[in-house]
């Protein structure tokens, strides 16, 4: 009773004390509300009306090369146009457009857009240019270039010109989405690629009458693709056809023979891509039976048809009445990949799942088989051969074991076991078992560390030849994809973050491989890498970051001119150097900053030895140098000013090709390409816009 009495008392003398509080309280909401007219949420996300970000200026490049301007577009001296941003709308129905794009004014540009209703339909459509510059230096004395008819002029040795090898790719694409209730939705995507320009091909037959020319390009692919999908609670399941459909405006190139035998070999042709067609279905899902067991798979099939028709075996007149057997290839291939068991997770218990997959891959070639009489040089009728439609039958399955004994440890155990059959090949069969076990190690947290061990054993089948025409093969030669190999991997990672404003990065890697079966082709392999990333904030205004990487790879292999020579053998090292560093920051509110810097050495050494006491060939060698610097200015909350402006340095020795003109390999006409060297300066000035 006297508790009882105590609680009653301390309720009371409680409300006497906040009573005059909550009165007051209540006069002077009533009196003078808030005015929240101004009030601004400046972590919220805008969901009503426009908004965007954009980069509106001009770039100047200095002194551009093709190298330098592969993929960027920036392809000559001068001004572009600079014009990066995205666009977006909502409002409170649930209607929406986004809009985005990058190099606006290069031929490099990229716009995707798209807009629709939330939970009912969307419509996009995309836009993407990918322009190629290759070669460097190169010449050519054919007039016809861009065309399918090259020819040379009477004195051609002295009618050197240069020519670019350069294309462009435009991808055009759009595509819908209708959703069909609360489960159901249509996606279709429909997409144009079209590529121009020209490209690097060969002809002829090394060393007697080969020719490097500039081959024309017409391409056009169309790819399309229609999925019903359907998604509940527990799973999701699509139906989906694709296809796709090359067409090649110039079925063949023919060309000026420059060191014509004069047996009625002056001019050679060759067939380039051909038309062909795809088609494919797939069907693919995924369902949780129970909160510790999910299962997902697909299962596609796919058919490949190509039926151009072929070229006569040679233009020389002597063979014109040479018959092929037939018209064309008639090329027929057919796809079919199974995840029958699909992907399986499942919780044992608390802290530890399965993870289990299965894929079968078929890859079955119906092209006929038929008896060929090629025609070497244009001039010389060789031995009949026959085609070799290749397949292969793939299966592979991993299993995945996962363990967590403590918050600080988890384990990490698995097996894969890869099967491969292919036809038409030197071995048949070939069988990899994988091994691997990691274990991770988070004791505080400024300290997470990983190391993973991996043990690969590849078994090959009986080795069949089956001969290289008239020049067989070394029977001791064994490919490497389809050799017995040994490989063990190792990876050793650290996350350090000592203080609160560092944070360490190292990561170490290496592979070894023995081909320990291989007399003749590559017998062995290594390969390791060491990587340092920092990144430290000095204070609120500044921001320092560096890595450093460092590669290197070793192969050895062996050969032999014919069975009874004696072997050579070549040693090949890369090493690869790679680190940069740099800052950003704030000057002060309205002011920013940054600087970058990288850098990139490659050496590549071969030694070769026939007991001769031959040198080393030269060294390769490969020196990119790249500096950035710049500074953004704020005029206002939505406007604003920045200038950037870098420069890149690239620098090569190749042997290969350094040196060697045109036509300084006995009977064979090159494009005397050269090592490319530059150093290339960019100026940006840009104003910024946000709305």
């Amino acid at each position: 009773m006297k508790l009882h009495s105590k609680n009653k008392l301390l309720v009371a003398l409680s409300a006497c004390i906040l009573l005059p509080f909550s009165s007051a309280l209540l006069a002077d909401e009533a009196a003078d509300k808030p005015d929240t007219s101004k009030w601004v949420c400046k972590l919220c996300a805008i969901s009503n009306g426009w908004f965007g970000d954009w980069e509106l200026g001009l770039i100047y490049v200095d002194d551009p090369t093709p190298r330098f301007a592969d993929y960027r577009g920036l392809n000559d001296d001068g001004f572009y146009f600079a014009g990066d941003g995205d666009t977006s709308y909502r409002n409170a129905q649930g209607y929406y457009f986004d809009f985005y794009g990058r190099n606006l004014g290069l031929s490099s540009r990229r716009m995707e857009m798209r807009g629709g209703k939330q939970g009912s339909y969307e419509l996009r459509a995309k836009y993407k240019g990918i322009p190629r510059y290759l070669g460097n230096g190169t010449v050519t004395p054919y007039q016809g270039v861009g065309t399918d008819r090259l020819v040379l002029p009477e004195d051609w040795v002295n009618a050197m010109a240069p020519t670019s090898l350069k294309s462009k790719r435009k991808i055009l694409g759009g595509g819908f989405t209708v959703k069909m209730g609360s489960n159901w939705k249509i996606v279709a995507d429909a997409e144009r690629q079209k590529r121009t320009g020209t490209q690097a091909f060969g002809g002829g037959a090394f060393p007697f009458n080969g020719a490097w020319f500039p081959a024309p390009l017409d391409h056009t692919t169309k790819l399309f693709n229609v999925g019903l999908q359907y998604a509940d609670k527990r799973g999701q399941a699509r139906l989906e056809y694709m296809g796709s459909k090359f067409d090649n405006d110039y079925s063949s190139v023919t060309w000026d023979n420059p060191f014509a035998l004069g047996f009625g070999d002056d001019v050679a042709s060759s067939a380039l891509a051909p038309d062909n067609k795809f088609h494919q279905i797939s069907l693919a899902g995924s369902f949780r039976f129970s909160p510790r067991v999910r299962l997902s798979g697909k299962v596609l099939t796919g058919k490949a048809k190509q039926n151009d028709p072929f070229l006569p075996y040679s233009t020389n007149p002597e063979y014109s009445d040479l018959a092929l057997p037939r018209s064309s290839l008639n090329g027929k291939l057919d796809t079919t990949m199974y995840n029958l068991s699909g992907r399986l997770y499942i919780m044992l218990a608390d802290r530890l799942d399965l993870t289990a997959k299965y894929k079968k891959n078929k890859r079955k070639n119906k092209t006929p088989v038929d008896i060929y009489t090629p025609v070497l040089l244009d001039v010389f009728e060789s031995d009949p051969r026959t085609n070799r439609p290749y397949g292969y039958d793939r299966s592979q399955l991993v299993v995945d074991l996962r363990y967590r004994p403590t918050y600080t440890i988890r384990l990490n155990a698995g097996y894969k076991w890869d099967d491969q059959k292919r036809t038409y090949q030197e071995v048949r069969k070939t069988t990899e078992n994988s091994y691997w076990g990691q274990f991770q190690l988070t004791p505080w947290t400024w300290l997470d560390t990983r190391l993973k061990l991996e043990i690969l054993d590849r078994d090959a089948g009986v080795h069949e030849q089956q001969g290289n025409y008239d020049r067989a093969e070394h029977p001791l030669m064994r490919k490497y994809n389809m050799a017995d190999r040994d490989r063990t991997r190792a990876t050793l990672e650290f996350g350090i973050t000592p203080l609160e404003r560092l944070a360490v990065n190292l990561s170490y890697y290496r592979t070894n491989d023995d081909y320990n079966n291989s007399v003749i082709g590559l017998t062995d392999g290594k390969e390791y890498s060491v990587n340092l990333d920092l990144n430290y904030a000095w204070n609120e205004k500044a921001n320092f970051y560096g890595f450093v990487t460092r590669d290197q790879i070793k192969s050895t292999l062996s050969g032999a001119p014919r069975v009874t020579a004696v072997p050579w053998t070549s040693n090949t090292r890369d090493k690869i150097l790679t680190w940069g560093l740099g800052v950003s920051g704030r000057i002060n509110e309205k002011m920013t900053y940054g600087f970058d810097y990288l850098r990139s050495d490659s050496n590549g050494d071969i030694q070769t030895v026939t007991g001769a006491d031959e040198d080393p060939f030269p060294t390769l060698k490969t020196k990119l140098r790249n500096a950035r610097v710049y500074l953004n200015y704020k005029l206002s909350e939505r406007w604003g000013l920045g200038l950037d402006y870098y420069n890149e340095k690239y620098d090569t020795d190749d042997w290969y090709i350094d040196g060697l003109g045109p036509t300084d390999i006995n009977s064979v006409l090159t494009m005397g390409d050269e090592s490319p060297d530059y150093s290339v300066n960019v100026v940006r000035l840009q104003a910024t816009l946000k709305y």
